[in-house]
């Protein structure tokens, strides 16, 4: 059986040093104001400025104040690969959304543009074969 698209980006944040555990420190650290919430059907990181990026779940959500805007709609294998191996879905949603292997990237860099640089930053060391 070949690998699905987010088993490869899983293979990937694996080679990442410090593996997929230092993704979100090192990569998204900087911009929370408290340490993420993770449960089977949400993830929740806070931001500084009152804004949150959400996954409830099937969609990647954006929640600055009392507004909430859709970013885009995750694939059901993006979310089941990720609990199957235990990652954040929020991380390698992000992940995903910075290599265009899902949309929103336009919608994130939009309205969180320091969140996108830091999915950007992300795929950069991981994904791209020039870099990581």
């Amino acid at each position: 059986m070949s690998r699905n698209t987010y088993e490869e980006l899983v293979w990937q944040l694996n080679r990442l040093p410090g593996g997929p555990e230092a993704a979100i420190p090192d990569f998204f650290g900087p911009l929370l104001s408290a340490p993420p919430i993770c449960s089977e059907s949400m993830d929740a990181w806070p931001l500084h400025d009152n804004a949150q990026v959400l996954r409830i779940d099937d969609q990647l959500v954006v929640q600055i104040g009392d507004e909430t805007s859709v970013i885009t709609t995750l694939p059901e294998v993006l979310i089941r690969t990720s609990q199957q191996e235990g990652l954040s879905p929020l991380l390698l949603a992000l992940l995903a959304v910075a290599t265009g292997d899902i949309e929103g990237d336009r919608r994130l860099k939009a309205i969180l543009p320091k969140v996108d640089g830091a999915a950007k930053d992300l795929m950069l060391m991981t994904v791209c074969r020039l870099c990581g």
